[in-house]
């Protein structure tokens, strides 16, 4: 009974542990990112969406060079916005306390 119960544990503990760092990869709050932390694919255009239901967020997106290439203002519960072709060089920089969810457009 006690294998039984510590392979369920350490089974259980495993499962959490590989599923939440994948579903949480796409959600980001105020910070900056480096977009070649992330899965990014160089090339392929991506949406953003804000998922908080009461506030408002800036999305700034820059390249290698420090030039800006897109900037946001993102409203509460807004629809899907498209971003930029993005690059693993790029930087991710997000104002506001609101949830920012990217996706990649399927075209």
């Amino acid at each position: 009974m006690r294998k039984l119960l510590a392979s369920f544990m350490i089974f259980s503990c495993t499962l959490f542990y590989t599923i939440i760092p994948i579903s949480a990869v796409n959600v980001f709050k105020e910070g900056v990112y480096k977009l070649s932390d992330f899965n990014i694919s160089a090339g392929n255009f991506y949406t953003a969406q804000n998922l908080s239901k009461d506030s408002e967020i800036f999305v700034q997106i820059y390249n290698g060079d420090r030039e800006i290439q897109q900037f946001l203002r993102i409203p509460p519960g807004s629809r899907k916005f498209t971003l930029v072709a993005l690059k693993p060089d790029y930087r991710l920089v997000i104002l506001g306390p609101g949830e920012l969810f990217i996706s990649e457009e399927r075209r």
